[in-house]
Formats: C-alpha cells, sequence, structure tokens
C-alpha cells in the first residue's frame, strides 16, 4: 500500500469527526473511530499520510513505542495505517486547513486553503507542530541549487549518502542517530557541533563517542559551518571555523543539516483557541476552550504533557473516546474490548 495514493474522498457529506492531520496520531484516531463505530475523515495537507515520520525521515528507526523493539518510521506509519484502513476512513490530501466554523446546530464547517468545506459534527486537531521548515545555516546563504542533491535537511533515502563524504551538522537525536545510521553507507562521516557537549540521547552519544575514539568518524565539537565549496554545481569542501580560532577545511560531498525544526500553528493560532506554549490547551478529555472541538499528540497541551509518539496515540484514543458525549448526547457509551469486538466482526464474516 502506497500512502500517497489513499483516496477515499468523494464527497463533502457530514461525517462525524473531522481529523485535521495525517501523522501517527491522526491515523490512530480514525482507527479508534472506527472502534467506536463512528464515521471520520483525515485532511492532511501533505500529499502522503505519516506527518513528520514519512516526510522527514522514513527510515529512521524509532524505538520507544510499545511492541516495536525496533521499526522504522515508514514502517510505524504502515502498520497504523493498516489498523485504520479496515475501516475505510475518508482521506483527503494535500488540502491545508485555514478556518473552521461552528454552526447553530453545534456542527462543524471546515474550510481548506482552496475553498473546499467539510461537514462534521465535532473535530480533531491532531496537526503535530503545526506549519514546520527545517533550522537552516543563514551564513551559506541561497544554496536553493544544492538542496536536495548535495544539501539535505532530513534523511528520506539512505541511498542519497550511499559511498559518499558526509559532513552532519548537528547535536541532537537526529544528527547522532544518523551519524550511527550512516556509519556502514557512507565513505565517511563527520560530525560538527557548535558547542562542547551532545543533547541528544545518552546511548546515541556514546556511541558516537565510541565511533570517535575508534577513528570510525570524525567528530568537531565547538565548531561552526562558516561557508563550503563547490565545483560545477556540487558540494566538494566545507569551511569549518573553531572556536580556539582555527579554520579546518574537510572534503564532503554531502551537507547534511539536523538543527531542528522552526514551527508555528499556521492559520490554527487565529482560530481564537486557548494557547500555552504554541500548543492548544486541553483538559483531561482532550477537549479545547471549545466545546466539540478536541486537539492530540504533540498540537495538545496540559500539565506534563510528554511529546512523544506513544503519548500522542494515548491523546487520540482519549480525544475519540470522549467526542462520543458531543456526537451523540444522551446516548449512553459503552466500552467494548478490541478483542471481543473483532472477535463478533470475525464471527459475522463467516
Amino acid at each position: 500500500m502506497t500512502l500517497n495514493k489513499v483516496y477515499y474522498s468523494g464527497g463533502e457529506e457530514i461525517r462525524d469527526l473531522t481529523i485535521v492531520g495525517g501523522g501517527p496520531t491522526g491515523i490512530f484516531a480514525a482507527f479508534q473511530c472506527g472502534m467506536n463505530n463512528i464515521t471520520c475523515r483525515i485532511i492532511e495537507s501533505m500529499p502522503q499520510l505519516g506527518g513528520q515520520l514519512a516526510a522527514l525521515y522514513p527510515e529512521k528507526h524509532i524505538y520507544d513505542v510499545a511492541g516495536f523493539p525496533e521499526v522504522p518510521a515508514a514502517g510505524l506509519v504502515e502498520s497504523l495505517w493498516k489498523q485504520a484502513e479496515r475501516y475505510h476512513p475518508e482521506i483527503v490530501l494535500g488540502e491545508t486547513v485555514a478556518r473552521y466554523r461552528k454552526l447553530d446546530d453545534g456542527s462543524f464547517e471546515t474550510t481548506t486553503m482552496s475553498g473546499r468545506v467539510f461537514l462534521s459534527r465535532a473535530l480533531l486537531l491532531a496537526a503535530g507542530l503545526g506549519a514546520f521548515m527545517p533550522r537552516t545555516l543563514p551564513q551559506l546563504g541561497v544554496i536553493d541549487h544544492l538542496e536536495g542533491s548535495s544539501v539535505f535537511y532530513a534523511v528520506k533515502s539512505v541511498s542519497d549518502f550511499a559511498g559518499k563524504k558526509v559532513l552532519i551538522v548537528g547535536g541532537g537525536d537526529s544528527a547522532l542517530d544518523w551519524c550511527v545510521g550512516l556509519l556502514h553507507a557512507a565513505e565517511q562521516v563527520t560530525l560538527v557541533h557548535r558547542m562542547h557537549e551532545f543533547q541528544g540521547h545518552g546511548k546515541t552519544a556514546r556511541e558516537v563517542e565510541e565511533a570517535r575514539e575508534s577513528g570510525v568518524i570524525d567528530v568537531f565539537m565547538d565548531t561552526e559551518v562558516s561557508s563550503i565549496v563547490t565545483d560545477e554545481g556540487a558540494l566538494k569542501k566545507v569551511v569549518l571555523s573553531r572556536k580556539n580560532g582555527t579554520v579546518v577545511e574537510v572534503e564532503a560531498e554531502r551537507l547534511l543539516i539536523l538543527i531542528g525544526f522552526k514551527s508555528n500553528l499556521g492559520p490554527l493560532a487565529e482560530w481564537d483557541l486557548e494557547l500555552a506554549d504554541n500548543a492548544l490547551v486541553v483538559d483531561s478529555h482532550m477537549k479545547t476552550s471549545v466545546d466539540g472541538l478536541y486537539a492530540a499528540g504533540d498540537i495538545a497541551w496540559y500539565p506534563g504533557k510528554l511529546k512523544i509518539i506513544q503519548t500522542g496515540l494515548s491523546d487520540a484514543a482519549m480525544a475519540v473516546r470522549h467526542s462520543l458525549t458531543y456526537i451523540r448526547p444522551g446516548e449512553k457509551i459503552k466500552h467494548t474490548f478490541s478483542s471481543i469486538k473483532m472477535a463478533k466482526k470475525k464471527n459475522n464474516e463467516q
């Protein structure tokens, strides 16, 4: 199944729940809708499902999702979709939600940038960190012509770096992960970090240090990239400035800049919802300051919130579950365990 060719969108008829965002949280919310016998649609701004996992680091391995000792990001998205697709949620790709309007009957009208209008009885925002752009190195000037060939801000395919001299910039989890992840693919890996210690996970940092001590990779701490040298449109060298005043030139064919992302809520910031830490404040039922409007995943804030995939999946289950009281007012909501529900489904199919 190809996640950028999932098209169930055939019309704008009303659904029980519109889910804004097709990352892991949004996909799992669609599965939860199926489990709770309500209809839903996902509206995703990108041309494929999966959010940042699919768009930025599909080959990165994830280690902290329950039940998966180790799983590639793209593999996790595929598994989540396999759960949800049995319920045939409506999928709308390449559409960015611009605004919403709560109608007199309590339902929601959601309008995209292109002008399409979607109706639902409740609304769930699962848009992650909102719109995001990779942080760049302004000192390099305009390097658009090199992006995607010599300069990268994410690893979408290891083959882009196979057999190449790769210089990675950063000291967080992504930089350290790919320092280790590219060791067996790249000809040479060099890591440059502007600070005197790493900010990434301790285990990976130790692996990088061990590789450095064994001479497998070169590491420059307290160092910044000052400029690059190209030849006929291809990267040849990266010039480094060290805090001790020395300048070093390193041969490199690929420059991988992993220094984080700038994110903002985009149009959602203008929705007159209560905000905290650039996210939407929700209560214990994942409800925002607007009745019938819920949030889950990184876009949702509550005391003690931990921004990891596992938490987002839990948020999604909570949001869908509690939305039932708004979608079906006055109806007694009975919980059914998934094993019982699926056993009945299989019996009915036989």
